[in-house]
């Protein structure tokens, strides 16, 4: 039985992910600060496991670490862990208040550090994770209307680079993937072709550690 959990759970990726990984019997859970749309979700992903839900914000360590437990309380130690969670304000950089910076890097970076330290027992326990994190080209080329999301997306690849690094004698896998184009059913980039990516990189995990992937490209 795999064990899934999802902070910045949608109907794009997030969805094209849990269909990819799981089947009947598996355990999903799904974080998202509203929870309408996460009972959408659920209701979208019926028959994909047994769905558990929890609102959360992902800058709010407290709120994002008491979501993550509830799930392993109730359905036991995380397998995979996917963050995939991107703010993406516009406005313009004269216009950017400081504290609104400060919560998008908390929300789009810092909680992956939350998030892990949550999972991170049980998979210490059994010497197995696998940690995904959704990148993107911002980190990169970051847009002017769009400022904070590039701040995110550098910084959550450096943390993730570090993790992947730390974590790995442990046996716990961290791959983060820069997404370069546009994702959508109509865009550049398919949420299945980044879900099939996710899913190589859970197989890696099983495989040697020498040959796992934890700074990934993924372009149209």
């Amino acid at each position: 039985m795999l064990h899934l959990l999802i902070v910045g759970a949608g109907p794009g990726i997030s969805a094209a992910t849990v269909r990819r990984l799981t089947r009947e019997g598996d355990a999903v859970g799904l974080i998202a600060r509203r929870d309408e749309t996460l009972a959408e979700l659920a209701d979208d992903l019926r028959g994909c496991g047994v769905i558990g839900r929890a609102p959360a914000e992902a800058g709010d360590p407290a709120s994002l670490t008491a979501a993550v437990e509830l799930f392993v309380e109730t359905f036991g130690p995380v397998d995979v862990l996917l963050y995939n969670v991107s703010v993406g304000r516009q406005v313009a950089i004269p216009d950017l208040a400081p504290e609104d910076l400060l919560a998008d890097l908390a929300a789009g970076a810092v909680g992956l550090q939350t998030a892990v330290r949550a999972v991170l027992p049980g998979m210490r326990d059994r010497g197995s994770g696998t940690v995904l994190v959704t990148g993107s080209g911002s980190a990169d080329r970051p847009m002017t209307s769009m400022a904070t999301l590039g701040v995110q997306k550098a910084a959550l690849r450096a943390l993730a680079q570090v993790q992947a690094e730390a974590l790995a004698p442990e046996g716990v896998h961290v791959a983060t993937v820069t997404i370069r184009g546009l994702v959508g059913e109509d865009r550049q980039i398919t949420p299945d072709r980044v879900a099939a990516l996710y899913a190589e990189l859970v197989a890696e995990t099983a495989g040697p550690r020498e040959r796992w992937r934890s700074l990934v490209d993924l372009t149209p």
